[in-house]
C-alpha cells in the first residue's frame, strides 16, 4: 500500500471545535459542528470519521504511540502509523508544519511517524525522537528515511519569543531580528537539524506553500483564523 497525505482547505470548514472560532456556540453545538464537518471531508474521501485519529497541537509529549482503533486520548506528541488501511491520522495546523517521517521495515511494510512541528516540540527534540521511533520500530537507518514536512509561514513572517528557543543544536542560526522583532526560519532549522541526524537530504521535501498568504490555509499570523488537518492514510489508490 501507498502513503497518502491530502490537506483540507478553508472551503472544507475550520477543522476544531474550539471555542475561540465559534464564540456564540456551546460545547455541544461546538462538538456537533466539528463532527459533522470532519465527517463531511472524509466522506469525500471514502474514509469513515470512525477511524480518523486527530493529533492535535496540545499533544506535547515528546514520545511515540502506534495509532490503533482503539485510542480514546493521546498525550503524545507522536503518532506511529503502520501499513494499515483501515486507519487515518490528521494533524490539526495553524501556521506550524505537520511533519511525516517514514521507513520501511526489513519486509518491506512501511511505517510513518507522524506529529506536529511547534517550535516547542522542536526545541524538546521532536525530530530526534521520530528518528528513534522509526528506527525501534523498522530497523532502517536515518538515511534510509523520508521526511514530508507540511506548509509554514516564511522566515520573514514568524515571529518568536528567542528566549524560549534553548534548544542551540536545532535554532543557531535560524533566527533573524528585524526592529526589536525576532524571526525564525523553521524550515532551515528542521532541514539542519535532520541533516545532523544522517538523514540524506535528498529524502527531506518541504512544502513550500506560506500559510500566512496561501488562501488554502488558515493562519494566525496571516489573520485567517481557523485549522487545518493534514492527513495521511496507507491506500492501495490515491485518495
Amino acid at each position: 500500500m501507498k502513503l497518502n497525505v491530502f490537506i483540507s482547505t478553508q472551503r472544507d470548514g475550520i477543522m476544531s471545535d474550539d471555542k475561540k472560532f465559534f464564540p456564540n456556540l456551546s460545547k455541544e453545538e461546538r462538538e456537533l459542528l466539528y463532527k459533522t464537518t470532519l465527517t463531511r471531508f472524509f466522506e469525500r474521501k471514502n474514509i469513515k470519521y470512525e477511524n480518523v485519529i486527530v493529533l492535535k497541537e496540545e499533544n506535547k509529549e515528546i514520545k511515540s504511540r502506534t495509532a490503533t482503533n482503539s485510542i480514546k486520548k493521546i498525550k503524545e506528541a507522536i503518532l506511529l502509523l503502520k501499513d494499515n488501511k483501515d486507519l487515518c491520522v490528521a494533524v490539526e495546523t495553524n501556521d506550524y508544519p505537520a511533519i511525516i517521517a517514514t521507513a520501511n521495515t526489513e519486509d518491506n511494510k512501511s511505517i510513518s511517524a507522524i506529529a506536529l512541528g511547534t517550535t516547542e516540540n522542536i526545541n524538546n527534540n521532536l525530530l530526534h525522537e521520530m528518528i528513534e521511533s522509526l528506527m525501534k520500530e523498522t530497523n532502517a537507518a536515518p538515511f534510509e528515511m523520508t521526511f514530508y514536512i507540511g506548509a509554514c509561514p516564511s522566515k520573514e513572517k514568524l515571529e518568536v519569543d528567542p528566549n524560549l528557543l534553548t534548544n542551540s543544536y536545532i535554532w543557531k542560526d535560524t533566527i533573524t531580528k528585524k526592529k526589536k522583532k525576532h524571526y525564525l526560519d523553521i524550515r532551515y532549522a528542521i532541514f539542519n537539524t535532520l541533516i545532523k541526524e544522517i538523514v540524506d537530504p535528498n529524502n527531506i521535501y518541504f512544502d513550500s506553500t506560506d500559510t500566512t498568504e496561501d488562501e488554502k490555509y488558515f493562519s494566525s499570523i496571516g489573520n485567517k483564523p481557523g485549522k487545518n488537518l493534514v492527513c495521511a492514510v496507507y491506500t492501495d489508490e490515491e485518495v
